[in-house]
């Protein structure tokens, strides 16, 4: 392979790589976001936690970095 050719095949994969994102980008925006009312309609008789144990997983988990 020439080096005209790998360089129009690396032209080629990036067109397609923005079609892909905008295509991505575009079908994001047509999905509704999801509110933390949805969230726990959601979960409503699917979990139950105690204030204690969410306590106790938020404690072992180690701060995010800011």
């Amino acid at each position: 392979m020439g080096l005209a050719s790998i360089q129009s095949q690396i032209k080629s994969l990036e067109l397609q790589l923005q079609l892909l994102k905008a295509k991505l980008q575009k079908s994001e925006q047509n999905v509704p976001r999801k509110s933390f009312g949805d969230l726990c309609g959601i979960l409503k008789g699917q979990v139950e936690s105690t204030e204690e144990e969410i306590d106790a997983v938020l404690y072992r988990m180690p701060p995010e970095p800011e």
